[in-house]
């Protein structure tokens, strides 16, 4: 009598055919993990422009105009400046903060507590923090000690004015057709070169709050550690570039940028600190370069608050706007340079057909 005998277990190849699809599954399963951590990453992201567009409209609310920059310290030291978030920390549950804020008048009125105020700074531990309602989740980067860092800056328009010379090139300050005004510290003479915006209002955005970029992304200046030309071209749109003189028009400026090919002499500083208004850190940035295009320096007026800093996102192909009327839009990189050109303006009165 034949006895019947059971096996147990797999054979060698009914295991490699069982890893196979276990492979297969995770290789179909990881791009949707990733997609769905992406899109929870950019709804996060929008979700902080909300309320940053929501903070303007409370502050305005309060002091009837949008928050300042303070472009140039009370001591004329070129540092300390405040951006529009320090005064905007109240209305996004930061009140604190804002508390703890030195803004004493031996620093001179408005100046951020000394970055050169008796050789110490009282703000440090307030204004070092990293804010998350300031910072992107998709954000990879960060530039120096990242504590500081952030990811969102204001509107200042397509302001670029043609100069003839060295000592002109400033002539266009105070003309910022954004949303964002910078304003003299008290303490800078009224001869001085830097002259003030105007502060704006609701009123004043005469295109239409819901036509008028109000906040973007940025991305941070980040920099390879080692010398050389960097190993990842890719990573060459998040760098500051060399310094771009004015042009008579938005499009030969915006031409001129792209072709500069050496990067900041200020390496590392573009979204470095969040209570800084100097442009250098990119408090600002302007619609005369597209979404995700290369960002560069401009003689225009470096404190005043003009430059070359274009919007920029770690979100494929698109950056996330918040407009003047407090809605968030999705803004394709691919946008036509016309109609981002014409949100980028408050009162220039273009088409916006399509958007």
């Amino acid at each position: 009598m034949s006895r019947l005998r059971f096996r147990f277990g797999f054979t060698l190849i009914e295991l490699l055919v069982v890893i196979a699809i276990i492979a297969v599954l995770i290789a179909l399963l990881l791009p949707a993990v990733q997609q769905a951590r992406e899109a929870a990453r950019r709804s996060q992201c929008k979700n902080n422009l909300k309320q940053i567009a929501l903070a303007f409209h409370n502050y305005h609310d309060v002091s009837k105009q949008f928050p300042v920059s303070i472009s140039w310290s009370g001591n004329d030291d070129f540092r300390g400046a405040f951006s529009e978030k320090v005064f905007l920390l109240p209305y996004l549950d930061m009140k604190p903060n804002y508390q703890k804020t030195d803004f004493k008048t031996d620093c001179g009125a408005f100046d951020a507590g000394g970055w050169n105020c008796g050789g110490g700074n009282p703000n440090i531990a307030t204004q070092s923090l990293r804010l998350p309602a300031f910072v992107c989740p998709s954000e990879a980067n960060q530039t120096a000690s990242g504590q500081g860092n952030f990811n969102y800056a204001v509107n200042h328009g397509t302001s670029h004015r043609n100069h003839t010379g060295p000592a002109d090139r400033r002539a266009g300050n105070g003309n910022h057709n954004g949303v964002a005004s910078f304003v003299q510290g008290a303490g800078a003479p009224n001869s001085h070169w830097l002259r003030s915006d105007p502060p704006v209002t609701s009123a004043k955005i005469e295109d239409g709050l819901s036509t008028t970029a109000l906040y973007a992304e940025i991305q941070v200046d980040w920099m390879p550690s080692q010398p050389g030309p960097d190993p990842d071209p890719a990573r060459r749109r998040t760098q500051v570039h060399s310094w771009a003189d004015t042009s008579p028009s938005t499009s030969a400026t915006r031409l001129e940028c792209i072709a500069q090919n050496g990067l900041s002499g200020r390496p590392n500083m573009r979204g470095r600190s969040w209570a800084w208004s100097f442009m250098g850190v990119g408090s600002a940035y302007n619609h005369t370069m597209a979404p995700n295009e290369k960002t560069c320096h401009s003689y225009t007026d470096d404190w005043g608050g003009s430059n070359l800093m274009a919007a920029g996102s770690q979100h494929p192909g698109m950056v996330n706007v918040a407009m003047a009327d407090g809605g968030v839009k999705n803004i394709n990189q691919a946008i036509s340079k016309d109609i981002w050109w014409a949100i980028g303006t408050r009162n220039g009165n273009e088409a916006t057909t399509g958007f």
